[in-house]
């Protein structure tokens, strides 16, 4: 029997007797093997599964998963359906919006209904489930990691993640620390006029693979999220950024996108360079 692996683990902030390796993103998600850490094996089996299956199993994620065939550990593939429909005339039916197309099962006759039944009907929806939480809880966990991931010790000895642990363990997030900065995936209409906002949105969206964005800034540290092609969010605390690396890949910051099973890491300003010499050509 194999020894269980013994180390830091950033989730927990202290040494962990019982290592596992821990998907940053999980691959329901746009994750990829190489993009991983060891991690508590514990907290991957509680607390960071419900927060990714969160996320994962959210109503218009599943859009993005299905249009994307991002499948995780199980390889069912995800569709969005909804269990508790009915038609106008009161048939209890089943309803999936596949990218496939609509399909619609009609739960007295157990059989699913053909293009011309289909025609003209109005469906009521019950029972669409979208938990506003679930993104910043999300974007703390991979924050913690992927933070930890690219910067190592310097991430765990002059950022304040313990700030971004508390966003993972909170019941509920109108406890955020008012000195941390957040943008979310459903913003204010305030918050859209926020040039950061469009700016983080466009590097995440540009593409149609998963991401992450972190930025060393004076007195701050900030982590943006990209799942499937969407933003889903930044959360911004506070960090003491002596020392971190300013060069090469990690000029002003380290962008990592998961894109067609590979792992592309480049410099945050590469990244806003391309963005930008992308909008000059329109």
């Amino acid at each position: 029997m194999n020894k269980p692996k013994e180390g830091f683990c950033i989730y927990l902030d202290a040494i962990s007797s019982d290592l596992s390796l821990e998907h940053i993103i999980p691959k329901s998600l746009g994750g990829l093997d190489e993009f991983s850490i060891l991690a508590d094996r514990k907290f991957n089996n509680s607390t960071a599964s419900t927060i990714d299956a969160g996320l994962a199993n959210d109503f218009l994620m599943l859009f993005d998963r299905d249009r994307q065939k991002a499948v995780g550990h199980s390889r069912t593939h995800p569709e969005p359906r909804v269990k508790k429909a009915t038609l106008e005339d009161g048939t209890p039916v089943q309803v999936t919006f596949a990218a496939s197309g609509l399909r619609i099962y009609n739960l007295r006759e157990r059989r699913y209904l053909n293009d011309h039944e289909r025609s003209g009907r109005t469906i009521s929806l019950e029972g669409v489930t979208i938990h506003l939480d679930a993104d910043l809880k999300f974007v703390a966990k991979v924050g913690l990691a992927a933070g930890f991931f690219a910067y190592g010790d310097l991430f765990r000895e002059q950022v304040q993640h313990s700030e971004l642990r508390k966003i993972v363990n909170a019941e509920h997030l109108n406890q955020i620390t008012p000195d941390v900065r957040v943008h979310c995936r459903f913003p204010s209409e305030q918050e859209l006029e926020s040039e950061t906002l469009q700016i983080l949105k466009l590097a995440t969206e540009s593409v149609e693979c998963s991401s992450v964005l972190l930025m060393p800034g004076i007195g701050c540290f900030g982590i943006a999220v990209g799942i499937l092609g969407n933003f889903v969010g930044m959360i911004n605390v506070k960090a003491d950024i002596v020392g971190f690396p300013n060069t090469g890949a990690y000029d002003a910051g380290h962008c990592i996108y998961l894109q067609s099973g590979r792992m592309y890491r480049s410099s945050l300003r590469h990244v806003f360079k391309k963005l930008a010499d992308h909008l000059d050509l329109k």
